[in-house]
Order: structure tokens, then sequence, then C-alpha cells
């Protein structure tokens, strides 16, 4: 590969890793512009520098996906009951997939590839808010005084096509806490907080 290659090769990973990074910074993910750019680059330059070197370039695409691995468990969290970051984990490895095909040449791969993950990411989005708008899940957590009826809750449930898939109940003094993990249309979830809300023997509601 000479000089002139090896420069397009770096721009076109700048090119790359910034159109996903852009769509990423948008929706203020923990890996954005910046770090994209930086994944997609760094992958081409280390295949570029295994085609150099003469070595065997499986084991250095190997170690690439090993190191991009470490760096996409870091964005991976865990809040509640829900898992947040593995799209960005996700969107971390095939970026530098990307980088590697553009160090390899795979030019027409990249051509094809690019453009199938933005469209995923961009449009996709919104068949996830349709899909949520069915079917959303969420924890609860609520506080309510000894005298209130837990049956009601069920009730609360039932009226707003809500379905519970695990509750915990602890009393603390007077008070009985129930955490709960409750799926169903967001429509219903917003009826069922304002509900508990208005209710003046529950406490406390988190969501």
């Amino acid at each position: 590969m000479s000089f002139r290659q090896e420069l397009i090769a770096l721009g076109a990973s700048v090119f790359v890793g910034g159109l996903i990074g852009v769509e990423r910074q948008s929706r203020d993910k923990a890996a954005g512009l910046r770090t994209m750019i930086f994944i997609c680059m760094g992958a081409t330059l280390f295949t570029i520098i295994s085609r150099c070197l003469g070595g065997d370039p499986a084991r250095v695409a190997a170690q690439i996906v090993s190191g991009i691995g470490f760096i996409g468990a870091g964005v991976i969290l865990k809040h509640g009951s829900r898992i947040l970051g593995v799209t960005t984990a996700a969107v971390i490895w095939v970026t530098a997939a990307l980088g590697m095909c553009i160090g390899a040449g795979h030019y027409s791969l990249v051509l094809v590839a690019t453009p199938l993950v933005l469209a995923i990411l961009w449009g996709f989005r919104y068949v996830t808010r349709l899909i949520d708008s069915v079917h959303e899940e969420r924890s609860y957590h609520i506080g309510m005084d000894g005298s209130f009826n837990t049956i009601r809750i069920d009730d609360l449930l039932m009226e707003n096509g809500l379905i519970c898939q695990s509750r915990v109940f602890e009393r603390t003094g007077t008070q009985v806490c129930c955490t709960m993990h409750i799926a169903g249309p967001s429509k219903g979830h917003e009826q069922l907080l304002k509900q508990l809300l208005d209710d003046d023997t529950i406490r406390e509601v988190r969501a």
C-alpha cells in the first residue's frame, strides 16, 4: 500500500467514524463524535500496520476485536432492571469493523455497510418507539401506608392493561415498600403513575 493509499484510508476512516459519531453525539450517548472517529481510525491504522509488517493479519484483527470488547463493556450500565449502553457498545464494535475494512482496502464493503448502519441507527429508532408504545417495561418503587390495600394495585394494573412480572414487599415501620417490574403500553404506565400519585395513601413513587 502506497503512502497516498494510506492517506486515503485514514481520511475515509475519519469520514466513516464521523458519520456514525454524529448520530451518537446527537443523542447524547457516551461514545460520541470524537470517540467513533478515534475507534474507526485506530482500527484502520492497526490493520494497515499489520499489512506493512507482513505479520498474520488475522492475529491483529483478533486483538482489535478484544480491545474493542473492553471499550464496549465500559459503556454498558445497569440502571434498576434496565441495561443501558448495549446499542452504543454494538455501534463501537461495528465502527471498528468498518475501520478494519478500510485498512484492508475493502471499500466496496464499507460503501454498503456504512449506509446500512446509519439507516438502522436513524430509522429503527421510530420502530423502537412504536414497539415501546405497545410494550414497555418499567421498574416501580412504591412507598405506601400500612392501610393501603395492595389488591388495589392489581386492579390498577388490570385497568391500564399492564402486567406485573415480579414484585417484592418490604415493611419499614408503618410504611410498606413495594418494588415491581411492570410491562405494558406506555399510555398504561403514564396513567398508572398518575393514579398512584393521586392516592393519598401512597407516600412515594419512583419509576
